[in-house]
């Protein structure tokens, strides 16, 4: 079977008709094919392609040898290879399913199978972990603990305006606009958005700016020797932060996150517009993302009286 290159596969399957079998494929040609697909047309993250890699070679080292069909990919052959990882994580196993049912509908899409085996296999049930979440006094009290503007503008970042982490890191000058008071967020598979300037951060960006010598591009945030932000660097902040706020909670910088997105809520934001914000595709995901422990329900509760509730009724 001759291989062809994935950028000039690509264009052939692009221009196949979906559900007509053009060819079969061996699982490692499929597994490369289909993660060219992911980068190049589906344009999903690098993070994303590089667990699907992981996921999928795990199959195949199950396996031990290379398969020429994928329709010998059967539902009771997966559940033997799900069995072989019961030492991982359900969470993990759920990845590797769905990094392989992800390339089963690709394959069905150009024709290299007719029906994707993952639909059949029952899946791990997922266990839905209540992430924790700062309190205001608590951000408060680690902004309070934050050194130098650098330090103040990547926290407010975070908690005010949810980025995540490596846009956070990727954030440049160039993307914010001080005047509308609204950054330009390059997020998950290249995805673009816009988010909000709230005060506190526009005041730390401002602040910022003279210590780089009013730069117009380039890096925003950067550590002490002028180089962009490392990942070592924020999460040795993060500590820092933590140790001087006398904080023992194990919050970590997606806490953060967490953070802004339920403050927007109270802010009278709603749901769909806290979407947009995260940056999330599925509205689905914002609702776990919001996921309230009992303790902020009793936190929130306490800030209302019945008596304002209902009125004359009581």
């Amino acid at each position: 079977m001759n291989h062809v290159p994935g950028h000039t596969r690509i264009a052939q399957i692009c221009t196949q008709t979906p559900g007509v079998t053009q060819r079969s494929l061996s699982l490692r040609e499929a597994v490369s094919e289909y993660l060219g697909y992911l980068n190049t047309v589906s344009r999903r993250s690098p993070a994303t392609i590089s667990a699907y890699r992981a996921d999928l070679r795990r199959l195949t080292t199950y396996l031990g040898q290379d398969i020429e069909d994928l329709h010998t990919l059967t539902p009771p052959l997966i559940e033997r290879w799900m069995a072989s990882m019961r030492h991982l994580s359900a969470a993990t196993v759920r990845r590797s399913l769905n990094a392989l049912s992800g390339l089963f509908r690709w394959a069905v899409r150009f024709g290299y199978a007719t029906t994707n085996p993952v639909d059949l296999v029952d899946r791990p049930k997922k266990k839905r972990r209540i992430e924790p979440c700062p309190t205001r006094d608590e951000v408060a009290a680690l902004l309070r603990a934050a050194r130098g503007h650098a330090e103040c503008a990547a926290l407010l970042a975070l908690a005010t305006s949810g980025l995540r982490r490596s846009e956070l890191l990727s954030l440049k000058w160039e993307d914010i606009d001080l005047g509308s008071r609204t950054m330009r967020i390059r997020g998950k598979g290249d995805k673009d958005r816009q988010v909000l300037i709230f005060e506190e951060l526009l005041a730390s960006l401002y602040a910022m700016r003279p210590d780089q010598g009013f730069p117009q591009s380039g890096s925003a945030l950067r550590g002490r020797q002028g180089r962009p932000l490392q990942m070592s660097t924020l999460n040795r902040w993060l500590k820092c932060w933590l140790r001087r706020a006398g904080i023992i909670a194990p919050y970590t910088l997606h806490s953060l996150r967490r953070f802004a997105a339920k403050s927007w809520l109270d802010l009278g934001l709603n749901i769909r517009q806290v979407q947009l914000l995260l940056g999330h595709e599925s509205l689905e995901t914002t609702i776990l993302y919001l996921n309230y422990s009992f303790e902020e329900i009793q936190r929130t509760a306490a800030k209302f009286s019945l008596h304002v509730a209902l009125g004359d009724c009581l």
